[in-house]
């Protein structure tokens, strides 16, 4: 319960209560003080890997610059990052609230063209009982299924997820000459399309 309340705090002060909601003054004063207490130092070195990282992908890294903000950032992939050591053509970034314990969004950047992945297909041959997997190579695609939202001029692509009781999806759109994937089921679609009208490159 005590994630849960928190989740909603952060969104609500982020993002606003739901329209035709109102709270108390002094509760709200509280809210916002505990939420805008911003450790500098961790911004800080959030700060310094992103750039780091971005001196080594092969596209541009983008990350939400939303105000009274105090994210927790880790990124998954690549882990771990040895700078200069190569070129890196995928990054994941999850983001936390300010404890660290309930995660609010990821977010997946490649390049949007001439980006290649591999995918592993497997062959079950139910007569011999044997299977046989292999790598097959492509190259990316954007996915033009889902809702058209637009901003800043851009198209993107949202998609909620299976069970309506979740909230957010996944929204994915192209900015410059990346591609960039975000998914959230604490944050709702219109706060997921606020991040990601925030999102500006890293500087490197």
């Amino acid at each position: 319960m005590k994630k849960v309340m928190s989740a909603l705090l952060c969104a609500i002060f982020l993002f606003g209560l739901p329209h035709g909601a109102s709270a108390d003054d002094h509760g709200t004063a509280a809210m916002q003080a505990a939420v805008t207490e911003q450790p500098v130092e961790r911004q800080a070195l959030q700060t310094q890997a992103l750039q780091q990282l971005s001196k080594d992908t092969d596209f541009v890294v983008y990350a939400p610059q939303l105000p009274h903000t105090d994210w927790k950032l880790e990124i998954p992939v690549p882990y771990p990052h040895l700078p200069g050591n190569k070129i890196i053509t995928f990054t994941r970034f999850s983001y936390f609230d300010m404890s660290g314990d309930i995660y609010l969004m990821g977010v997946e950047q490649h390049k949007a063209r001439g980006y290649k992945t591999t995918r592993s297909i497997t062959s079950i041959d139910i007569k011999n009982k044997t299977t046989k997997t292999k790598q097959v190579e492509y190259e990316f695609k954007f996915d033009l299924s889902g809702e058209p939202v637009t901003w800043n001029d851009i198209e993107g692509r949202f998609k909620s997820w299976a069970s309506s009781q979740q909230n957010g999806g996944f929204l994915t759109w192209i900015q410059g000459d990346t591609y960039i994937e975000m998914s959230s089921v604490v944050f709702t679609r219109e706060q997921m399309i606020e991040v990601a009208k925030s999102m500006k490159p890293v500087q490197q």
